[in-house]
């Protein structure tokens, strides 16, 4: 039976709209909910929303383009996300304003979304990255790039995490200085997208079996393509202005002009070498770090990660037959060759991680599982030293490395579903 005749009216609830080339991304940011519709789809619903009937709507487009659309497929998708809602016989004699602003979008498929720092000033997050600031941030880099260059030696070696005393005590202060870090540089994402009007939140996610922190940012699919790279980039932009700071400040030291004492130079090293992995971390392009989303923001792919992984499966259903094929004829050509050369670089990188998972991880992990039994088996009173370092390991290391392989594994598990 048909949902959706002639003479069906149709609420259309008020969304966002993103024109991509020939697309338009339309938006729920209240409910984080964004889709790409061709234009002349986006259309269609334009002319529902003024109280056009389906079958008018019909007439209306086969007057512009020649031939009759089937509307219902998509209305029906378009209800099943909430941005329209078939009205009933008996609501006929509402008006279509009344009727549209009568009814809400249900909540129990899209629910509204809870921000962190909502509240956040939008005047206060464009003056912290307005042009000025921007400006300075590039000459502190380039003054860094300048001093390493004359002397590289600045750049800390694999020593820099290496501490003869006071070990345990160190790490766990680095460990905290990480924490910190980590909420400063997602919290750059937040407050970058919040200069553009986007609200988003934090969460705990993971890349494969390596346990992140992200910040959702789905909103900024509802601004201008050109908008979005800053927000994505913030983060590793204080990343680079911090290692930046350090760099100075050891040249600075190194040349006699400040004193700082040895525990604090230590752990300045520490945290300088930490930032610089921290950006390469992000070059590692085959998960989705904050580089990836500027590549796929650049190449206009919508969800680039996706539709490689789904390219790589039909490239396996040739030779396995169990495995199901996937349509990706929909996908613009353009797309298509981008996805194609993407799928080289993602599983030389999948199988270069999963290599050191398999050659370093695994056996480290194992190896230090076997310590770590033989010393809580002994007890506190054994050796109070190496059960305190023990409880710190499981802390700092076990406990994250158990949680980024549960999400990993939940993941499949999502997929397959």
């Amino acid at each position: 039976m048909r949902q959706y005749t002639s003479d069906t009216l149709v609420a259309v609830y008020p969304f966002t709209r993103q024109p991509e080339d020939e697309e338009v991304i339309i938006g729920h940011p209240e409910t984080d909910l964004f889709l790409v519709l061709p234009s002349d789809a986006v259309e269609i619903l334009d002319y529902l929303a003024v109280g056009k009937t389906v079958g008018e709507t019909q007439l209306i487009y086969q007057e512009k383009y020649g031939e009759l659309p089937d509307i219902e497929d998509l209305l029906n998708i378009l209800e099943g996300k909430g941005f329209v809602k078939r009205l009933l016989q008996d609501q006929a004699n509402f008006s279509h304003a009344v009727i549209k602003a009568t009814f809400a979008p249900p909540t129990t498929k899209a629910a509204k979304v809870r921000y962190n720092f909502a509240n956040f000033p939008q005047s206060l997050a464009q003056k912290l990255f307005s042009r000025p600031v921007l400006l300075g941030c590039a000459v502190l880099v380039s003054l860094a790039l300048l001093a390493i260059a004359f002397d590289p030696a600045l750049i800390p070696s694999w020593e820099a995490y290496f501490f003869p005393e006071n070990t345990t005590l160190m790490i766990l202060v680095l460990a905290v200085l990480d924490c910190v870090i980590l909420f400063l540089h997602e919290m750059a994402h937040l407050v970058a997208a919040r200069a553009q009007g986007v609200s988003c939140r934090m969460g705990i996610s993971n890349r494969m079996w390596m346990l992140v922190a992200e910040t959702d940012m789905t909103g900024i699919w509802g601004i201008p393509r050109n908008q979005r790279y800053l927000p994505f980039l913030a983060g590793s932009l204080l990343d680079t202005v911090s290692a930046a700071i350090l760099t100075l400040v050891f040249l600075a030291q190194k040349h006699g002009w400040i004193f700082m004492p040895p525990v604090v130079f230590q752990l300045g090293h520490a945290l300088l070498l930490n930032y610089l992995l921290g950006l390469l971390w992000q070059c590692y392009f085959f998960m989705r770090t904050d580089y990836y989303y500027v590549i796929a923001n650049f190449f206009r792919c919508k969800s680039l990660m996706k539709d490689t992984e789904v390219f790589v499966r039909n490239q396996l259903a040739r030779v396995i037959r169990r495995v199901r094929k996937v349509e990706q004829s929909h996908i613009p050509a353009r797309e298509r060759r981008i996805i194609r050369l993407y799928a080289i670089l993602w599983l030389v990188g999948r199988t270069a991680a999963l290599g050191s998972l398999i050659l370093i991880t695994l056996p480290l992990m194992w190896h230090y599982c076997v310590k770590l039994f033989a010393v809580l088996s002994a007890g506190f009173q054994a050796n109070p030293y190496a059960f305190i370092d023990a409880m710190l390991l499981i802390l700092l290391v076990c406990i994250p490395y158990t949680l980024g392989f549960g999400l990993w594994i939940r993941s499949f598990y999502t997929k397959e579903r």
